[in-house]
């Protein structure tokens, strides 16, 4: 069942990147901006109550933040983006197109919340709702892929 979620998170979050960029250009796609917003909202609040109350999940997370940490003192090492292993295009953070989706979502969050006067801030919901949605993924695809 885990893999069918993930596998929905992940083509919701696509489907939330391509209705915020045709409704930024189309005016006739703007009554699509709502309902998918609603969709991925929805989606990233059952990732999370499923990463919530799955033990699994909780000590994959527990795992990770160990291991990322190692013996450094609270609070470690900070990560770079460019870290082979743990940066935005690392090893560890999921398969290559859960990457891009990430890279995508999470680097144009700043311009299209500086340019929401000229694209409505619609577009803006569906963006930030799509990126809850993939860093969600991201830490379940990390959390499951730790040793128990």
């Amino acid at each position: 069942m885990d893999f069918e979620l993930r596998a929905t998170g992940f083509w919701v979050a696509v489907l939330a990147v391509v209705v915020s960029f045709v409704g930024m250009f189309s005016a006739s796609a703007q009554v699509l901006l709502f309902p998918a917003t609603i969709l991925a909202g929805g989606s990233a609040v059952l990732l999370f109550v499923r990463m919530l109350f799955s033990r699994t999940y909780r000590r994959g997370i527990d795992a990770l933040s160990r291991e990322m940490r190692g013996n450094d003192p609270w609070p470690g090492r900070r990560k770079s983006l460019a870290d082979p292993e743990w940066g935005a295009f690392g090893s560890r953070t999921g398969p290559p197109a859960l990457r891009w989706l990430r890279a995508i979502l999470v680097f144009g969050i700043l311009p299209v919340v500086l340019l929401q006067k000229l694209i409505g801030a619609e577009v803006v919901g569906v963006w930030a709702a799509g990126t809850f949605l993939v860093m969600e993924l991201t830490m379940m695809h990390m959390a499951l892929s730790q040793p128990r």
